[in-house]
């Protein structure tokens, strides 16, 4: 044993007590890579690119990070939305058993038609527990929630080991593109993911690039070409991808922070202190990671609603277990816990660290399974402030808050103001009184593969048409408020709708946009209409789809 290891226990008593600051303390290191996969420039932001391109998904709508703000402490900032909430095993909203998760993609067929999902109907599905930060990931030795990211990466294509131990960054990487929750149609395998991604211009749809990316781009502005500097070829694989995100996951590193610059308030130190005294928080959230890496079973719902842990080991003592989260940049997340719960009852996301106190101190809320070592902390009221003070502003890397390198990142389609396309009016009503409810996801990207037109709630076994209807006018002053000048009605494709029965029909269409002239003028106006002898005029309406094409 070497002397600075030995002086270890002494050293965390001492800070235990006062005696020391943070500073005799480590600070966060870098994260260990597999030798697998070393970690290097071309690769990094290869894997940044990969990262943050709405094209990764296979309608163009969700990247990896739009579930992962680093400003939101790495984690998705819309959880606690009212359309990002799951029912729960109940399979009801509005029960303490919905789940505050993240939003993912319509749920479409293996052709990428739109088709119903038996819990969120023709709306955007929702994951049956909230992101994780992906800051931090790169010290864990499995990821997602229940581990099920694996330390052992296999290759997706033919399940042959690439990296034996120290893969779950890797591991991790593969799951959500081919998740038809996630990111993807049902069935969408890698060749499809490989074969987009040979065509499509890289982060096509964001918008200011940070400087890392520009560079890249200017030197190698394809996917080929990026992958050839990374990888030596231009071969684009599953296992290269995932590499390559790895990389760049691991080159996030939040050791700025007050602790791991020894410079942390009187109050913040008071804070840790009880942190590690007698609160015994750093039994499970042990520096410098604030992790230990295990899985444990905090009583936050009942284990019957999620086994957790048990799922992938099949061990009834791992029931309800979840990974213990790293609580470097707790203070920038808006909820918690892996389903975002307050007591039960209240029926709203855990939105607060004060709440998440009050959690503790209560020793949980479920006693199944629930780990002994929980057993109430009981802050007192003259200790809260600064225990909140520690979490809240000694635990965040300002690099996090305001995303400066290397935790920059570009600004999403899906952040932009104004939806495009977006929907218009109400239309009209059809057989039953339904009205036919337009279905738009992808973002009307010229030449890239995706784009789709979808309507729901019309006559089941009906023929319905694709109308363009109309336009913006106004000219160079062309905004949202501008008049719709009609234009003759001409159909853009005629399909017969699935489904039997009043409401119950439904239907997409692909539309290869470089090839309809007629589209390229802005604000051009979309409508489906429905053939229905119980609708006005026999023909039932949706509501208009306004486009403005994306070159």
């Amino acid at each position: 044993m070497n002397l600075a290891s030995s002086l270890a226990p002494l050293r965390l008593r001492l800070a235990m007590v006062g005696v020391l600051s943070t500073s005799a303390l480590a600070q966060l290191g870098p994260p260990p890579e597999p030798p697998q996969n070393p970690t290097t420039p071309e690769k990094a932001v290869l894997g940044k690119i990969l990262f943050w391109d709405e094209a990764m998904s296979s309608d163009n709508t969700v990247a990896c990070g739009t579930c992962h703000i680093p400003s939101s402490g790495g984690a998705d900032p819309r959880t606690g939305l009212p359309e990002a909430r799951h029912p729960g095993p109940d399979g009801q909203l509005g029960t303490i058993d919905d789940i505050f998760g993240t939003l993912g993609v319509m749920l479409s067929n293996s052709e990428d038609e739109y088709v119903e999902s038996g819990t969120f109907g023709f709306e955007r599905q929702v994951t049956t527990r909230q992101s994780p930060s992906f800051i931090g990931a790169a010290y864990f030795n499995s990821n997602f929630w229940d581990g099920s990211a694996s330390t052992t990466f296999r290759n997706p294509l033919n399940n042959q080991v690439v990296i034996p131990v120290g893969g779950g960054l890797e591991s991790q990487a593969v799951g959500p593109p081919t998740s038809d929750v996630e990111m993807a149609h049902q069935a969408r395998d890698w060749s499809e993911i490989t074969a987009k991604l040979e065509v499509v211009e890289p982060l096509s749809l964001a918008s200011n690039l940070p400087a890392d990316i520009v560079t890249a781009l200017a030197i190698n502005p394809t996917y080929p070409e990026l992958f050839e500097n990374a990888f030596g070829t231009t071969n684009i694989t599953p296992t290269r991808i995932a590499f390559a995100l790895a990389s760049y996951q691991r080159t996030l590193v939040p050791n700025q922070t007050r602790f791991d610059l020894g410079t942390m308030t009187p109050g913040q130190q008071a804070g840790f202190n009880f942190f590690q005294g007698q609160a015994r928080c750093d039994v499970c959230h042990q520096p410098p990671l604030f992790s230990d890496r295990s899985f444990r079973n905090i009583g936050v719902r009942p284990p019957a609603e999620d086994l957790g842990r048990q799922i992938v080991t099949g061990n009834n003592g791992d029931r309800g277990r979840f990974k213990v989260p790293s609580l470097r940049n707790v203070g920038l997340r808006n909820s918690f816990f892996h389903t975002g719960h307050v007591r039960p009852g209240q029926g709203a996301p855990m939105n607060s660290l004060e709440a998440v106190i009050a959690f503790y101190d209560r020793g949980g809320d479920f006693a199944d399974n629930r780990d002994p070592l929980l057993n109430g902390t009981n802050v007192p009221n003259n200790v809260r402030p600064a225990l909140l003070d520690f979490l809240r502003n000694a635990l965040t890397d300002p690099r996090v808050e305001n995303e400066l390198f290397p935790f920059d990142r570009p600004n999403l389609a899906s952040e932009a103001p104004g939806a495009n396309p977006n929907l218009i009016g109400t239309g009209t009503v059809g057989s039953g009184l339904f009205i036919p409810h337009a279905l738009v996801s992808s973002p009307p990207i010229v030449g890239t593969p995706g784009f789709r037109v979808g309507v729901a709630s019309g006559l089941g076994g009906a023929t319905a048409h694709l109308m363009l209807v109309g336009q913006r006018s106004g000219g160079s002053a062309i905004g949202p408020f501008s008049p719709i000048t009609p234009v003759r009605r001409s159909p853009l494709a005629t399909i017969v709708l699935d489904g039997s029965g009043q409401g119950q029909g439904f239907g997409t269409v692909h539309l290869d946009l470089a090839q309809i002239p007629a589209l390229a003028v802005p604000g051009v106006n979309l409508q489906w209409m429905i053939e229905d002898p119980a609708a006005m005029n026999g023909m039932a309406k949706s509501e208009r789809i306004e486009l403005n094409l994306l070159f």
